[in-house]
């Protein structure tokens, strides 16, 4: 059914209406419109996968049905008694669905800033702000550290989106008080988050300079800072296949063990692929 565009929604869709598949049973009943997360901002997580979004006050990029790894995240604020028939086909099919995982399990944890006070952000919500309005600028201040944004403070659009374009492969969470830039990273040259810094790293640690700093810093799953040059090789040898790289889990390399315990790359075992068993026929409305 046709359902008015809701303002949070206009930068993105010009028509006046969206198709909406209503869930609960009494339409005109005034009640919350739910949970949802910007599931777009952890989108390197390979144990994500977002069913469907939903009307909110956030933009259409936030999933109101998602999964990681084995746990389900149903957005809804209804209860099965006021959900209509479609309602209660979505529930029951998304649990069937998420039970199918039995093997998979969340990998990227990140910070709750409501209980732990950590802001940890993807680089690219700069990127998204660039292309706001005034106030999206004004808000910079609230993704970087103070240091930061003061010396970027009164910069114009076309300076900011210059600084970025530098920036952005060397931008961290530091102690995730907001983004900085990693000026030891970018003196090293290779973008942390890039393949090619594992070999270039390795290769520098017999020298004195700070590969060994930066391997402990964005791969804290490997042997070590203190581990040989010839650790860290077989260690790269072995889990490259692996490997992913997450902004929002803290800026640094993860291995996924579903894909290495499958032998298959990460970059290739994604959404239904991460299932352990067969599809169910799915409950119709």
């Amino acid at each position: 059914m046709p359902f008015g565009t809701p303002e949070a929604w206009k930068n993105a869709v010009s028509d006046r209406s969206v198709d909406v598949l209503p869930l609960a049973r009494d339409g005109k009943k005034d009640r919350i419109p739910g949970w949802c997360t910007y599931t777009h901002e952890h989108e390197q997580a390979p144990e994500l996968e977002v069913l469907c979004g939903g009307i909110n006050y956030k933009t259409p990029q936030a999933g109101a049905v998602w999964r990681q790894g084995h746990l389900l995240h149903f957005g809804f604020d209804l209860a099965p008694s006021e959900m209509s028939n479609a309602g209660r086909a979505l529930l029951v099919n998304a649990i069937a669905y998420v039970s199918r995982f039995t093997e998979d399990r969340p990998i990227v944890r990140t910070p709750c800033v409501f209980t732990q006070g950590t802001r940890i952000f993807d680089r690219d919500a700069i990127a998204r702000r660039l292309q706001g309005s005034d106030e999206d600028l004004k808000a910079l201040e609230y993704y970087l550290t103070k240091e930061t944004y003061a010396k970027l403070k009164g910069k114009t659009r076309a300076q900011l989106v210059e600084w970025f374009k530098d920036a952005r492969d060397y931008l961290h969470a530091g102690d995730g008080q907001g983004l900085l830039m990693d000026v030891e990273a970018r003196s090293f040259g290779v973008p942390p988050s890039s393949p090619e810094f594992f070999p270039k790293a390795i290769a520098g640690l017999g020298d004195q300079g700070p590969a060994r700093r930066l391997l402990g810093r964005y791969a804290p799953e490997g042997p070590g800072t203190d581990a040989k040059p010839e650790q860290w090789r077989a260690w790269w040898e072995e889990n490259r296949k692996y490997l992913f790289f997450s902004d929002t889990g803290g800026y640094r390399w993860y291995i996924d063990p579903l894909a290495k315990r499958r032998r298959v790359p990460t970059s290739g075992l994604r959404g239904p692929a991460r299932a352990t068993r067969p599809p169910l026929r799915a409950v119709e409305s």
